[in-house]
């Protein structure tokens, strides 16, 4: 990016003079975070006879410059240039204390950009992953704000007909259910020990009611679906079967088919008891193979077994 420059001359330093700029070399010595003049990279009489000055800089009125190394690896510098225009005085060292100044500014502006970037990059990831799943997924905010809905949700909602958003909030049709779902939802954000909680809410159709399951984040987790997303709200609807995408993901953990099938009831929203039923298993037994499940996966609670399985959904 550039200001006041001919949009010619960055299209020819681009195509051949940045392989000729005789600054290039000595720049990549030195350390990041320092401003340079170009005079103290390269002796002024070589740098005068150079190519570069002849056929590049002279003709686009490019006289001296200040760099300013703000990041750089083994592949590529990012650095600030300042220019003046080719009849005039050189930079002097007061200029080049001026932006020196700007060193720890730029340097930050570059970290915060990367950081943002690799969130941004995680943020995309988990949300091809939730769609891909085919259940209904909600990301709940410290202030019970719905800060996430994947498609499978957006299309309950669309619907009307059990859930929907009111207000920003998670909202059942029927008033008590309603009531039920609150009181779940401030239990998850309130951290206070409970796994979570699962509402069965009645659709106006008379069709099968859906399974809602909340749980709570814990205040340090690195969730990327929204600032202060304190619980994560798993919804099953009886009539549309889920997409079977988490089989790939519990593959690579090595979990056994019988592992598989209690880690999909989880996923569906049913607690341990529930999914033992489910699965025609005694108690103890669903206990002991959840047990190994997070042995195999390096997961020590339900809620991290289940965020792992979603992370971990991608094609």
């Amino acid at each position: 990016m550039s200001w006041q420059v001919d949009p010619e001359a960055q299209r020819q330093y681009a195509d051949y003079y940045h392989t000729v700029n005789p600054l290039a070399v000595p720049l990549g010595t030195v350390p990041a975070g320092v401003a340079i003049p170009d005079h103290a990279l390269v002796p002024r009489e070589r740098y005068k006879n150079s190519e570069f000055i002849h056929d590049y800089a002279r003709p686009f009125n490019i006289r001296g410059s200040i760099t300013l190394l703000a990041a750089r690896n083994d592949h590529r510098i990012a650095c600030l240039g300042i220019i003046r225009p080719y009849h005039s005085e050189t930079f002097a060292p007061a200029e080049v204390a001026l932006v020196q100044r700007a060193a720890p500014h730029l340097t930050r502006a570059l970290a915060l950009n990367r950081r943002l970037a690799q969130l941004d990059g995680e943020k995309r990831t988990l949300e091809q992953a939730l769609d891909r799943l085919g259940q209904a997924v909600v990301v709940l905010s410290e202030d019970r704000k719905v800060c996430y809905e994947n498609d499978a949700a957006l299309r309950l909602f669309r619907h009307g007909d059990a859930l929907r958003v009111v207000h920003q909030r998670l909202a059942a049709v029927s008033p008590i259910i309603d009531a039920r779902l609150g009181e779940a939802v401030r239990a998850a954000l309130a951290l206070n020990g409970r796994r979570g909680d699962t509402v069965t809410v009645p659709r106006e159709n008379g069709s099968h009611p859906l399974i809602v399951r909340i749980m709570p984040f814990g205040q340090s987790s690195d969730f990327p679906l929204g600032i202060g997303t304190r619980a994560i709200v798993l919804i099953t609807d009886p009539e549309a079967p889920v997409e079977d995408a988490a089989n790939d993901a519990m593959d690579a953990f090595g979990l056994t088919p019988a592992e598989k099938r209690l880690v999909h009831e989880l996923l569906a929203g049913h607690n341990l008891q529930e999914s033992a039923e489910i699965l025609n298993i005694t108690r103890a037994t669903s206990r002991n193979r959840l047990a190994h499940i997070m042995s195999k996966t390096g997961t020590h609670r339900q809620s991290e077994l289940i965020q792992l399985i979603l992370r971990a959904t991608i094609g």
